[in-house]
């Protein structure tokens, strides 16, 4: 065994091995410094820097409760006060209405004047969504004047025809949505950026376009189907448009400060 050569061999595999955790070091130790100044640099510099626009915060809602509600089941005499259309309940709390004749949507006839008018409860709801392609409107429920995102139990789906004119609705309505705790101190909206850019939700050269409160389950109660009783917690509505000018829907727990994960899918079924 040539000895000089082994002890060659290993000088040169220590060697790379102590190059090797020299380097192993190195980027851990920058990565910590990373997160460090990620952590201690105040948000409003890593927004500036990252090229990311959001509203003037100015004056924003401090203090808000959660709210409570349960399931409306839709009574006969409700459904006899209906004019102009047909209607059919399912499972006792999902009404779909047809109009026997349609209705023109204009300026003059909003699609929100028309809801008001000729649907129950219809200045309960706020508009959420247009789905031109689908031709529909999608209404979420309203509590304090401020929305119920997602809850398919409180939200109102309304088509129209190539006319433009309103030809038939889905409907889900929540009874007894009230306060039912003392008011909670909401998270600043800069506390929201921080959570979402912390998340790597808000992206280099995106735009927050808004930032709404409104309210989200929190959780549920449930016995069967009709004695459904849900909490909702005040949420920060915040869409987001991206550098490619998609826009992406994020919510953020306005007490807890935590993302909320909400189902985004609203069943529509197509008109025929």
């Amino acid at each position: 065994m040539d000895w000089n050569k082994t002890k060659t061999i290993f000088i040169i595999v220590f060697s790379i091995l102590n190059v090797f955790l020299f380097w192993l070091y190195s980027e851990r130790y920058n990565e910590a410094l990373n997160v460090k100044e990620r952590i201690d640099t105040p948000i409003e510099e890593r927004l500036l820097s990252d090229n990311i626009k959001v509203p003037k915060t100015g004056s924003f809602i401090q203090e808000a409760s959660y709210v409570s509600g349960n399931v409306h089941l839709f009574s006969v005499e409700e459904l006899d006060q209906l004019k102009n259309q047909t209607s059919e309940v399912k499972d006792g709390y999902a009404l779909i209405g047809t109009f026997k004749e349609s209705l023109p949507i204009t300026k003059e006839n909003s699609l929100e004047k028309l809801v008001k008018e000729n649907i129950i409860r219809g200045n309960s709801y706020g508009m959420w969504k247009i789905d031109e392609e689908k031709q529909s409107a999608t209404f979420f429920q309203k509590v304090n004047d401020r929305l119920v995102y997602h809850n398919q139990n409180a939200q109102l789906i309304v088509y129209w025809n190539d006319e433009k004119e309103l030809i038939r609705y889905e409907q889900t309505v929540l009874d007894n949505l009230e306060e039912y705790d003392e008011s909670k101190k909401l998270v600043s909206p800069m506390f929201v950026y921080r959570v979402l850019y912390s998340s790597s939700l808000l992206k280099a050269d995106s735009t927050v376009k808004d930032l709404k409160l409104g309210y989200s389950t929190l959780a549920t109660q449930t016995e069967t189907q009709l004695t459904q009783v849900f909490v909702f917690a005040p949420t920060w509505y915040v869409p987001v448009e991206l550098s490619d000018g998609t826009v992406g829907e994020h919510f953020v727990n306005a007490v807890e400060g935590s993302i909320s994960e909400i189902p985004k899918k609203t069943e529509q079924s197509e008109v025929k």
